[in-house]
């Protein structure tokens, strides 16, 4: 209800203004050079007898606003080309009135002026422009909007992008697709990795200042990676500087529910700070290499083995600390006559802390008909106790020879630690525990990539090529959790007898590296099929080829540590602290506990995925407004993966597959300022390592099992886009789309079958999705005389979504049916209100973010119904503010999550498609609070 109500205040507030307009109008236009037809930047237009004037922008654009009602005679002049007067020019009332100009280089020639411009792809105008421009169905975001945010990383970032939401805080949902179906690249490279049980590359591993811009293609083209359904996302980082700086960034941040507070995490090494490993929690040197090794240890040695490990199953208590981000980055560039050199180096650091206050819960089903209440499984209070650090630095060169070379040089690297501690008290089986986890995860990438860009034959041949190198690793060292039975106001430590269970008392180990190459190569060429009169009346065909290749190797760990009681009919300190039942008195092969290990041949694999793309494409106009592109791309695609099936026989994956995706992309150019795009293409969506590998892993947090399928298939799917596109101004936007996709054998999280379900992984038969999309991107300086309304920019992008699931007869009678596709919204709502003084260098932005109930995980129906769960509508509300002060200092903060609501997994047990907090059961609810943030920005040019 608020968004709704956030949304009619923002139609509300646009409708006021257009009330208030008086007897003004606008001109505006276009300046270009007559023969190149090249941007003049910086060209002047004054208006004769009055004391107001324009210049041209990086795409020649001008606009003079609030002009009287009255005709006038225009001035426009830029050095080196002859002054031209435009008389006649009528202004009417609220009407805009277009003069495009066109001017002649002088006969005359002047002493050696030399203008070097460079042509900036930061701006919003920039990106709207290519977007406009581009041959796909673009969304995209620019870092001159990022700066209206305090957005901190790429996952934040990019859920302003219309019809794109983000998923468990890091993962990137597409036309409310879930993470699986969508590719990512840096600067044009695939992204590794870093994940052991998803599908998708983790954006919040990039700062936000490290970004130009992010770009979201929607539709399949020749050119774009084959697997994806909901978008392929382009983020590029920064390359040459506008100028020589280098600028401090330094904030802090108070996070309501947090800071301040009582604060307990892992204990860990005296450089943690740092966000690096520094061993502390690792595996000693000397340990054994394996299970076999640990089981045939004879008990001196097995009791030596246990007293090895550390001691760490108590929490460190400190006081929780404002959040902390720090950004250095330097940049400069050279420029000479045949050259221009330039630099980008950013050096980012963060370290913030959560605290929830989480319920976690669990129902069965099999009485609800005869006592209309589910039956407990488990109904859990988590404390849950977060600390994330980030290091980060970006290293790009680029050198551009002339206007018609440029080789690039980017280098990204990224380290990110996750320390949580979680205090969990409740019910599970009819018995009270007190469960404590302890989990240390470190994260990171490297990806650098040498990119080179190529003119020859006046422009009419571009070469394009780039090889990259990536490498991705995730170590958790010591995952450790241990459950107290209490009764009767006894604590008493579960010690299993006999086999280890790592689940309720042990330590886990999992180690994951992964490296890539890879390299492609882009050849665009302009052939001329008919001479016309004129150069821009040619009758031309623009061809492209070009290959891609990726060659992944990923090697996955895993070590399932326990422990066990040394000899049950002597076993006696369970009552006993935690710290001291692993004193090493206590690890014994006697009255205390000893060191087992429950590890699985199919805990860890190895895998590789070899990918060999082409493709071939035409770009024809049939006439001077209608556009046609039709391609053709190939990929090979081998992916294979060697491991154990659950009886210890090895299991080899092999999924190796050639798939041709053709694709059309269609233009129809009403004038400079509206087209029509209509396209088709067929893409792919392959398993990933993790989904059919056949290890099992214990989610702590969701107290679920997670396992993958070895029979996973691939999906195909089939996708019709529509758009309809309007600029006003290069500054300003209105969108309508539509599309329609149809997947043959999509794969979903599913639950598996048990009384506590597990998570695994499973293709449907098949299934749609069909929506809409607007945008809107809106000035309101030429609709008030009020001062402050015209300094208002209105934005706003909403997705509307409908999918449907149809199973196979197989699994239609044990999963739940005529639903959602799983991660599918059905709505996204996206609003914002900036205000922008820029004699004051004042910026105020009010922003807004909403997403439609998506199913988190597939029920299923093994005897009894197990509904699905649902993740709830959560209403995101954001105020940001900026304040210049002079020429070198900048201040900015504001509030986040202002509303802070609760964040809900509901489940609907009476299956009567309501779904109420009230009436439903609650599967998942915390409050993630509101964070009140303020930093400076100091600048030395």
């Amino acid at each position: 209800m608020r968004h709704k109500l956030l949304f009619t205040a923002l139609l509300f507030l646009s409708s006021f203004t257009l009330s208030l307009a008086q007897q003004l109008g606008t001109i505006r236009g276009t300046i270009k050079d007559a023969v190149t037809k090249e941007d003049l930047v910086g060209a002047t237009v004054i208006i004769e007898g009055q004391n107001k004037g324009a210049a041209a922008d990086i795409n020649g654009f001008f606009s003079l606003n609030r002009v009287p009602v009255g005709t006038y005679t225009l001035k426009v002049s830029f050095v080196g080309f002859n002054v031209k007067v435009i008389e006649k020019v009528q202004v009417l009332a609220e009407k805009v009135t277009e003069v495009n100009v066109l001017l002649q280089e002088e006969g005359s020639t002047l002493s050696e002026v030399k203008v070097v411009g460079q042509k900036l792809t930061n701006t919003e105008i920039s990106v709207i422009s290519e977007i406009k421009a581009a041959q796909q169905i673009v969304s995209g975001i620019s870092s001159a909007q990022i700066g209206k945010t305090l957005d901190r990383n790429a996952a934040e970032v990019v859920k302003r992008v219309p019809g794109v939401t983000i998923f468990g805080d890091r993962f990137i949902n597409i036309r409310g697709l879930n993470e699986r179906y969508n590719s990512v690249m840096l600067n044009n490279t695939f992204t590794p990795s870093m994940e052991t049980d998803v599908r998708s590359f983790s954006f919040d591993i990039i700062p936000s200042n490290q970004i130009d811009r992010i770009l979201v293609f929607k539709s399949p083209a020749a050119e774009l990676p084959g697997e994806f359904a909901g978008g392929v996302v382009k983020i590029f980082t920064k390359s040459i500087p506008e100028q020589n700086s280098i600028t401090i960034d330094f904030g802090g941040g108070y996070r309501d529910g947090t800071t301040g507070k009582n604060f307990f995490s892992p204990q860990h090494g005296s450089s943690y700070w740092t966000g690096f490993n520094d061993g502390y929690n690792d595996l000693p040197k000397f340990f054994p290499a394996n299970r076999q090794e640990l089981i045939n240890a004879n008990p001196t040695r097995l009791q030596q083995i246990g007293q090895s490990l550390k001691n760490n199953w108590t929490p460190v208590q400190s006081t929780a600390l404002p959040d902390l981000r720090f950004t250095l980055t330097g940049a400069f560039k050279i420029e000479k006559e045949k050259y221009r050199i330039g630099n980008i180096t950013a050096i980012n650091y963060s370290n913030t802390r959560t605290l929830y206050n989480m319920a976690r819960n669990d129902y069965g089903y099999s009485r609800i008909q005869s006592t209309g209440e589910p039956d407990p499984i488990f109904n859990f209070q988590d404390t849950q106790y977060s600390n994330a650090i980030r290091l980060g630095v970006m290293h790009n060169w680029a050198v551009k020879f002339g206007e018609n070379h440029t080789i690039e040089f980017k280098n990204l690297f990224n380290q990110m630690s996750n320390s949580q501690f979680v205090d969990r008290i409740g019910f599970d089986n009819g018995t009270d525990w007190n469960i404590r986890s302890f989990d240390q995860i470190y994260r990171g990438i490297y990806t650098g990539q040498l990119v080179g860009k190529h003119q020859f034959n006046n422009k009419n041949t571009q070469v394009d090529w780039v090889v990259g190198y990536n490498q991705s690793f995730r170590d958790q060292p010591d995952y450790k959790r241990f459950r107290y039975n209490i009764s009767n106001g006894q604590r008493n430590l579960l010690v299993p007898q006999g086999a280890a269970q790592t689940f309720n008392l042990g330590r886990t180990n999992i180690i994951m590296d992964e490296n890539a190459i890879t390299g492609g190569a882009n050849l665009v060429q302009k052939v001329v099929l008919q001479k016309g009169a004129k150069a821009e009346d040619n009758k031309e065909l623009e061809l492209k080829a070009g290959v891609y290749v990726e060659s992944k190797e990923r090697t996955f760990k895993a070590r399932n540590l326990a422990y066990v009681q040394a000899n049950s009919s002597l076993f006696n300190i369970g009552n006993l602290p935690i710290e001291e039942i692993f004193a090493p008195q206590n690890i014994n092969s006697t009255n205390g506990v000893k060191i087992d290990e429950q590890t699985n041949p199919n805990d860890s694999y190895t895998a590789n995925n070899h990918l060999y793309a082409a493709y071939i494409s035409g770009n024809y106009s049939l006439t001077k407004k209608f556009n046609v592109i039709a391609g053709l791309r190939v990929e090979n695609n081998a992916q294979k993966l060697n491991s154990y099936d659950l009886v210890g026989a090895p299991l080899n994956y092999n999924n190796t597959q050639t798939t041709l995706l053709p694709s059309v992309n269609m233009t129809y150019n009403f004038s400079e300022k509206a087209l029509l795009r209509l396209a088709y293409g067929k893409t792919i969506n392959r398993p990933e390592f993790r989904e059919v590998a056949p290890f099992s892993f214990y989610d702590f947090v969701n107290n679920r099992n997670i396992s993958g399928n070895p029979q996973l298939k691939n999906a195909n799917i089939h996708n019709v886009d529509f758009r309809y596109e309007f600029y006003p101004t290069p500054a300003e936007v209105l969108s309508i789309a539509a599309f329609y996709k149809y997947f043959e054998t999509p794969i979903e999280v599913v639950f598996a079958s048990g009384s506590n379900p597990n998570l695994s992984f499973d293709n449907a038969k098949s299934a749609y999705s069909a929506g809409i999309e607007l945008e809107a991107r809106k000035s309101l300086e030429n609709v008030s005389k009020s001062p402050f309304i015209q300094k208002l920019n209105l934005v706003f992008n909403a997705a509307f979504i409908h999918s449907r699931v149809s199973l196979n007869p197989s699994t239609a009678s044990t999963q739940s049916d005529n639903r959602p596709l799983q991660g599918q919204s059905p709505y996204i709502i996206n609003a914002g209100l900036n205000y922008n003084d820029t004699k004051k260098s004042l910026q105020v932005n009010l922003l807004f973010n909403v997403i439609g109930k998506r199913i988190y995980a597939v029920g299923n129906n093994y005897g009894f119904a197990y509904p699905d769960w649902y993740e709830m509508p959560r209403n995101v509300v954001d105020l940001t503010f900026s304040k210049g002060i002079g020429k070198n200092l900048l201040i900015k903060g504001g509030i986040t999550d202002i509303l802070n609501q609760t964040n809900y997994i509901l489940q609907d047990g009476n299956q009567d498609n309501k779904f109420d907090k009230n009436e439903d059961q609650i599967i998942q609810s915390y409050k993630p609070g509101s964070v009140y943030s303020l930093g400076v920005v100091y600048t030395i040019k």
